[in-house]
């Protein structure tokens, strides 16, 4: 056993020596998850018990676009109201609410009446979802007092919508995002996990495919042999050496994330630990994989450059560079074929649904499954004769 612990070793302070993987650990993946983060919204989620600002444009100025506007002001939205010509040139507008001309005769006479939400370009997404789901809540609870008018006897033809102490709603609208959390996946609750899961995967199968291939090549695995050190113990050394290297860079990032949590504003779902404890399986799943890639190659360069495809493929097809809830569903059947894709289902749950580690137990015991599959890959491709 203590053969073993020494060739994990002996790989890690191989790994840490090459600068160029020390890039490749620590500092990229920080780099590229603080630039998708900001680029992606960072961490503006929009909760649903939030205020937003909605600008409001009424062009058509009746009584019942007036009592659409105070239901507005009933759903938790700071409302601005300003002419068109205001709102053209205004540069404090984020979402516009257009009510068009004639609003309140085409809701009375059963006509259909459009109204539009503009967003401007680079505003927060979620946001909008929030607030186009309080305009309907608000059109629906007018809907609502204005059946009580009719039912009571009050001719809105001829009086407009009545006080709300005339007409109380009869409607009651609630909604809320999927999951416990008021946030979907999106900024640095993706980029953070996407990143991290997809560098881990890219170290054990570039430079641990290429550095296992150099081994190989140089004679040093059949130096091995002729000590007292079994083929078993090689393997399961090679494959604990890329375990202790993705560790490692696992306990780095995720120190890096606890860090920024603390004096930022971002925000990990039920913690960074659980995350850790994800991407710590996750390392053991994918370990073996690298071994058994560098078993495959005699050539270095061919392993590494293999390596590189693979890891794009399956953090493209695994949901690293983008949700899994925004692709298509035969995409999100294919992540499930991946170990990327057990692992962001996962991260995804702790970050953006309010999961505990005890509900994502599944997914981290098809990540067993995979590493088990792998390690008989990297046991049936290692030739160390």
């Amino acid at each position: 056993m203590r053969s073993v612990f020494i060739i994990a070793l002996h790989d890690l302070r191989v790994t840490l020596r090459d600068r160029s993987a020390v890039m490749w650990m620590f500092l990229l993946p920080l780099v590229f998850a603080t630039f998708f983060g900001l680029v992606m919204g960072g961490s503006a989620g929009a909760p649903t018990d939030a205020t937003a600002h909605l600008t409001v444009v009424d062009l058509d100025g009746g009584p019942m676009s007036r009592a659409l506007l105070a239901e507005l002001q009933d759903e938790r939205l700071e409302v601005v109201e300003l002419d068109p010509d205001e709102a053209a040139a205004s540069k404090e507008k984020i979402r516009t609410l257009i009510i068009p001309e004639a609003f309140g005769h085409a809701v009375l006479s059963g006509t259909q009446s459009i109204l539009r939400l503009e967003k401007e370009p680079n505003t927060s997404a979620e946001a909008a979802l929030v607030v186009q789901a309080r305009i309907v809540r608000a059109a629906t609870r007018l809907i609502g007092r204005m059946i009580s008018a009719e039912s009571n006897g009050i001719d809105l033809q001829i009086s407009g919508l009545p006080e709300r102490s005339e007409a109380p709603s009869m409607v009651t609208v609630e909604t809320s995002f999927a999951g416990r959390r008021n946030t979907a996946p999106s900024g640095f609750s993706q980029s953070v996990p996407g990143h991290a899961t997809m560098f881990v995967l890219l170290i054990a199968l570039t430079y641990g495919a290429s550095g296992l291939a150099s081994e190989r090549r140089a004679g040093i695995l059949r130096r091995l042999v002729t000590s007292p050190v079994s083929r078993e113990q090689i393997i399961a050394g090679k494959i604990l050496g890329r375990l202790v290297v993705a560790g490692l860079q696992v306990t780095v990032l995720m120190g890096v994330a606890a860090v920024a949590q603390k004096f930022t504003n971002l925000d990990f779902g039920t913690g960074v630990f659980q995350m850790w404890v994800v991407l710590m399986v996750y390392a053991a799943s994918i370990a073996p994989l690298g071994v058994a890639l560098g078993g495959w190659f005699n050539e270095p360069e061919r392993a590494a450059n293999v390596g590189l495809l693979i890891t794009m493929a399956m953090a493209a097809f695994g949901g690293c560079w983008w949700p899994l809830e925004f692709v298509s569903r035969p995409l999100q059947i294919l992540a499930l074929a991946l170990p990327t894709g057990w692992t962001m289902r996962s991260l995804h749950g702790l970050t953006s649904f309010g999961h505990t580690l005890g509900e994502i137990t599944p997914s981290l015991g098809i990540l067993v499954l995979f590493g088990f599959l792998f390690t008989v890959l990297a046991i049936r491709s290692l030739r160390v004769e």
